[in-house]
């Protein structure tokens, strides 16, 4: 970590321990025209340095041991590699629950999915194999104790295109007779050729291709899954199967449907998953939970079986550990694209489906009376259940927080588990021992794991740490405060209160720290108390940031979620403005002259607005990939149905938007404001964004240059989240210069 010390002993300027004096040394640095970017990327190499979980597992323990052993997935960015980075690491303890040991990381960037066998004394990995430049294939491996047992060239037997390792279908399971894989791959298509193709000499007609080619089908236009799930087409199921060495797609799933997220029912005998519509459009499905689908059973000889309710939008099937449940998160298919859960339960054998958990559209009760706002996660750990089988552990935003709960099947109720402070994510449940990623906005990510005490005695679970949180002092000396706000004078309004976190320095001065306001993306996402690295590294340069869950963030009832539908534009904005000065009226140190905007995709929607309603109120703006003109992106993102349900307008695949409904976008679009705008405004696009296409910002751009505001685009070949390690280091550091820049 690079200490203020360090940088003010190198400069020669007294910095002593004020957390402050780096973004007074960088604001004193611009104004000599001596701004040493070496300092800021130094500060951004040290937040990257931090890694996140991914993944943690309950291991078998040593052989006449009641010790645990716990492995747990990373991932890292790395700047020298230009990409993040994936690395292993197990943990051993004994039966006293003292730590014996830590391996050291092993890399595994180069393993798309890994699984173990229920033994542990198989792991199967999917891998790509580089050859050539520029050129793949992909390899299953078996391994088997201290050795690898057996490897399928799935390249080479051309039974299927591409693994699927997204979150979205991806699955990687061993059948309980642990002789099977099964997992997701592109449907792989008859080859194609052009009408003629020239024939070599003397090889007849055999040579001159693929005698089962299809003519004339090359440019075939073919949907896929949209942002994120570009060239994912069709899906389909795939089983590998190790004694009999072959690799094959069961039947029986209709062509309509999109299998994913599949798991091999309790005998071995059948698949259940989950299959989404596809006909007659693909809508872009990540991020959203809103999809129309189906939790399905496919049975040995391909018999096809729906097992929820039709109309609904379907996630994360698991069986119990007895395999007589199977639970899974459901909400209704359409509306808003995410919201809060329903939690079903089906009773394996006679297949009658009921509801745990139904949606929360204010707040419900839990077990000790505390609130909870309902299920907002998007998905289940893939082992979830307790050994009785009658409750499962999950996680979800809960406000400011994300929060782990046990919920117990029988008697439907709902208990929290301690968690001291920030956010608990539940990783992995297996006998009865619970391992969860802890996190907060001051604190990098760590692991903990506790045994689950009986029923009605789950709020005594005591929690040991697997790693040590790593302190970071230039983030202690920080503050994080949740703010809860209300717009009492909308009498009329069904929902008035929302939140927000003040994340940053806190100086004894008045007008001391720069201050970025930072609405969320989605509309219907959430900022949470878990580590960010870019909340990190704005914070250690000095600013003071303001993330605000305006109405229509999840986390706060489904009440919340749709309220803010048809008023986008209004509603939002006015909770981001109205936090805004009630921040700076309960953070007095903070500086109304140094007030600037960041946000992406929804959130740049917002800040674009706010500059252009509030021109005098902001110094300059970075928007990511932000929302700018709603009938124009209607058109051409890969989820036209959110601009239609977000302005309460009907969404019509068949026909055409009336005026009305142009109108009534584009009155809610900040694309109106545009020649209003003042503040300095930086663009920070991805050019392979599916979600909302470049032309939104380079459109608002010309804008912004035909009435001479300062404005500055950054093109990346990324997508919508700008998340490749080199784009997110070059927009984090270009975003602190501009605000340097015109703040200073």
């Amino acid at each position: 970590m690079l200490l203020v010390g360090e940088i003010s002993s190198s400069q020669g300027i007294e910095c002593g321990d004020d957390l402050y004096g780096i973004m007074r040394l960088l604001v004193w640095w611009k104004c000599m025209g001596m701004l040493e970017v070496d300092t800021v990327v130094k500060v951004f190499k040290a937040v990257l340095q931090y890694p996140s979980p991914t993944s943690a597992s309950v291991m078998n323990g040593v052989a006449g041991s009641n010790g645990i052993t716990i492995l747990s997935s990373w991932s890292q960015g790395s700047l020298e590699r230009l990409k993040s980075i994936k690395f292993q690491q197990t943990h051993i303890f004994d039966s006293s629950l003292n730590k014996v040991s830590d391996t050291l990381p092993v890399d595994i960037s180069f393993e798309l999915l890994s699984t173990f066998s229920k033994s542990e004394e198989l792991r199967g990995v999917v891998r790509d194999i580089s050859f050539e430049p520029k050129k793949k294939k992909q390899h299953l491996e078996v391994w088997k104790r201290q050795k690898l047992w057996k490897t399928f060239d799935l390249s080479a037997l051309e039974v299927h295109g591409d693994v699927y390792s997204d979150s979205d279908f991806g699955s990687f399971d061993f059948s309980p007779c642990e002789q099977k894989l099964l997992y997701i791959a592109e449907k792989k298509l008859p080859k194609t050729e052009p009408f003629y193709k020239p024939k070599p000499q003397d090889k007849g007609d055999i040579a001159a291709g693929d005698a089962k080619a299809t003519k004339g089908e090359e440019y075939v236009f073919r949907q896929d899954w949209g942002e994120q799930l570009v060239g994912k087409h069709e899906p389909v199921v795939v089983v590998c199967d190790t004694e009999s060495e072959t690799v094959f797609v069961p039947v029986g799933i209709p062509a309509h449907l999109s299998p994913g997220q599949v798991t091999w029912t309790p005998d071995g005998k059948g698949i259940v998953g989950v299959a989404w519509e596809n006909e007659p459009r693909r809508l872009g499905l990540i991020y959203c939970t809103n999809r129309q689908s189906y939790i399905f059973h496919l049975t040995a000889d391909g018999v096809f079986n729906i097992l929820s309710s039709e109309g609904q939008a379907v996630r994360s099937p698991r069986f119990s550990s007895n395999g007589e449940y199977l639970v899974w998160l459901q909400r209704p298919s359409g509306g808003p694209h995410h919201g809060a859960h329903k939690l079903m339960c089906c009773k394996w054998n006679s297949k009658q489906v009921e509801t745990v958990v139904d949606i929360v559209q204010r707040e419900a009760p839990t077990v000790g009376s505390g609130p909870f706002y309902g299920l907002f996660n998007d998905s289940l750990p893939r082992r979830c259940w307790a050994e009785d089988s009658s409750r499962l552990i999950l996680s979800t935003p809960q406000r400011c927080t994300i929060k782990s709960y046990v919920i117990n099947i029988e008697n439907k109720s709902v208990t929290e588990l301690d968690c001291p402070e920030g956010s608990q994510i539940v990783l992995d449940v297996r006998n009865d021992i619970v391992i969860c990623a802890r996190s907060s906005l001051k604190s990098p990510p760590s692991l903990v794991f506790g045994k689950l005490p009986s029923q009605g005695c789950e709020h005594k679970i005591l929690w040991t740490a697997v790693t040590t949180g790593q302190s970071v002092a230039s983030l202690d000396s920080l503050v994080c405060h949740y703010m809860t706000l209300a717009q009492e004078d909308e009498s009329q309004a069904s929902c008035k209160s929302f939140s927000a976190i003040y994340f940053g320095p806190e100086s004894a001065k008045d007008h001391d720290v720069p201050f970025i306001v930072m609405p969320h993306g989605g509309p219907h996402s959430v900022y949470t108390d878990y580590f960010k690295i870019e909340a990190a590294f704005f914070a250690q340069l000095g600013f003071g940031l303001l993330m605000v869950n305006y109405r229509g963030s999840i986390g706060s009832g489904q009440e919340s979620v749709e309220f803010l539908l048809g008023r986008i534009g209004d509603s939002d904005v006015k909770d981001v403005h109205f936090a805004t000065c009630q921040a700076l009226k309960q953070f007095p140190f903070l500086d109304p002259k140094k007030m600037v905007l960041m946000g992406g995709s929804h959130g740049g929607f917002l800040v674009t607005h706010l500059s252009g309603r509030f021109p005098d109120l902001f110094k300059a703006v970075v928007a990511l990939n932000p929302v700018i003109d709603l009938p124009a992106m209607c058109a051409i993102s890969d989820i036209p149905d959110w601009v239609a349900v977000e302005t309460a307008v009907p969404y019509k695949r068949a026909d055409e938007m009336d005026l009305t409904a142009l109108e009534k976008m584009r009155k809610c679009s900040p694309i109106t404001y545009v020649s209003s705008v003042v503040a300095p405004t930086l663009l920070l696009i991805g050019s392979k964004d599916r979600r909302v296409p470049s032309s939104q910002a380079i459109n608002y751009y010309y804008s912004l240059k035909a009435n001479n505001i300062k404005t500055k685009l950054l093109l990346y070949e990324d997508n919508h989240s700008l998340r490749q390690t080199p784009h997110e280091m070059d927009f984090l550091i270009n975003s602190v210069l501009w605000f340097l820049e015109h703040t200073a």
